[in-house]
């Protein structure tokens, strides 16, 4: 670095003909924000020095051949650290990093420590805001890709930061990934996220902050993915997002007994899959279109089928629970497609038939093996509360069946069912007496059945699964198989 004010004010002068060290290469850059001071000239020392393999080139660039926009798509596949260096390669390459569209931070051995990271990601940043529309922004963050420890406060702190950069750079789809929830002490939603331009937010291994996960400051975001992530808060809230999936959450609040509260008015698919905790309450979705949701094994609303004297139904309304409604159905109920899955001893969905609301837009329904409850009793309700229906699909495990309570469904009369409804799906592993019950059920509510053929074959890993289709034609069903 050359000392003196002189000698600085004629370099800046010639900021076009320098470069500044770029991981033991020289790379030139222009255009960088004054406030970097006397390393102005100099914002990416310090990178890692990529290994030297023995070269390969031919000498004819055909890369360099591509048109722009191209290149910068490509150039935003890399991570970060690799689509920088590019600005060593030529003349032209000086500044296409700049204008690529998407902008990836990862870690990369060779740091050498936290202070350096921080500071290429900062200076990163910098020259990035102001500059080209920046349609998405990831960070990915291993500990096993350091040779460093992060304190996890200190990298929450830093997260913090760089999300709100990223926001300040126009992003319109983030993304963030720990891949150990542990590495941050960070939490999704503090500080408040705001931006009028993101429209998609991809979390993976992230906790949420505890008390409300308020998503108003992002008006435009209309997608959101969660994944392995940790749903601490008290309410989740959004007037714009039309679509949610969230795959293997956990649902834990600080109170065991409390329930995340989920608002999404404007909600039109849904993807739920609960891995451990208790079962969200829905709010209103007016404007749903399509939901699955699966409560899994670590569900823990669930009945000890072991312990007569235990009623898991205790712990069903609890506090925060509304009494007199459902705390899925009731959001779930202007869907058109339902698929609902569960282990056969989690109550939630056949308790939350038993205040059954009308479901008047269904039109496929996938349901597993908790429609048994109180002898089918749960799936006739829900049957006769779905009278727009045309197909169902009940999809049966060899799981042992839990000794579920027979409690109270408001059936209607026996032979009120769906006129719509034309096919039955059964899908099993044996045509054993489940299946014969179920026909036994529907063809004394009004649906005769008539076997007349069967058929099964084998599946990935000798495994074999049954499709019985009983198409619905007027008074008789033919059950038949298929793969």
């Amino acid at each position: 670095m050359a000392g003196g004010g002189d000698t600085v004010a004629q370099e800046s002068k010639s900021a076009r003909c320098k470069s500044p060290q770029l991981g033991g290469f020289r790379a030139h850059v222009t255009d960088t924000p004054a406030s970097f001071g006397q390393d102005a000239r100099r914002p990416f020392d310090g990178m890692p020095i990529p290994s030297r393999g023995r070269s390969t080139a031919s000498g004819v660039d055909r890369i360099s051949g591509l048109p722009e926009g191209v290149i910068h798509h490509v150039l935003s596949l890399l991570p970060a650290h690799d689509a920088v260096r590019t600005s060593v390669l030529a003349r032209r390459w000086r500044h296409l990093w700049s204008f690529a569209p998407g902008l990836r931070v990862t870690g990369v051995k060779g740091w050498r420590s936290s202070d350096k990271f921080v500071d290429f990601v900062e200076r990163l940043l910098s020259l990035r805001r102001g500059g080209a529309t920046l349609e998405w922004f990831e960070f990915q963050l291993d500990p096993s890709d350091f040779d460093f420890k992060f304190r996890s406060y200190e990298l929450a702190e830093e997260l913090r930061g760089w999300i709100g950069r990223a926001l300040g750079c126009n992003v319109r789809a983030l993304r963030l990934s720990l891949e150990d929830i542990n590495m941050a002490d960070f939490r999704l939603g503090t500080p408040p996220l705001f931006s009028q331009h993101l429209t998609r937010l991809e979390v993976d291994r992230v906790r949420t902050m505890y008390s409300v996960l308020d998503l108003s400051g992002c008006p435009m975001l209309v997608e959101m993915k969660m994944e392995y992530c940790f749903i601490e808060s008290d309410e989740m809230s959004s007037a714009s997002l039309k679509k949610l999936t969230m795959i293997e959450c956990d649902f834990r609040r600080e109170t065991w007994d409390k329930r995340t509260r989920i608002s999404l008015p404007s909600l039109t698919s849904l993807e739920l899959t609960l891995r451990s905790g208790r079962a969200p309450l829905l709010g209103s979705m007016p404007s749903l279109e399509s939901a699955i949701v699966s409560l899994n094994y670590g569900c823990e609303d669930y009945y000890k089928c072991d312990e007569d004297s235990y009623d898991g139904s205790q712990y069903y309304y609890k506090s925060d629970d509304d009494c007199t409604s459902c705390i899925l159905l009731n959001g779930l109920s202007e869907a058109t497609h339902l698929q609902l899955s569960s282990y056969s001893d989690v109550f939630v969905f056949s308790q939350d038939v038993k205040q059954c609301p009308k479901f008047t837009n269904l039109k496929t329904l996938v349901l597993s093996d908790w429609c048994f409850a109180a002898d089918l009793n749960a799936l006739i309700c829900f049957l006769q509360h779905s009278p727009t229906l045309e197909e169902l699909t009940l999809q049966l495990s060899e799981l042992p069946e839990c000794s579920l309570e027979q409690g109270n469904y408001k059936l209607l009369e026996p032979s009120y069912v769906s006129h719509h409804l034309k096919v039955v799906v059964i899908k099993c592993e044996e045509v054993d007496g489940k299946v014969q019950k179920i026909l036994k059920t529907l063809s004394a509510y009004g649906i005769p059945v008539s076997i007349l053929s069967a058929l099964a074959s084998p599946t990935a890993r000798d495994k074999k699964i049954w499709d019985v289709i009983i198409p619905i034609l007027k008074c008789t069903m033919n059950f038949v198989s298929v793969m």
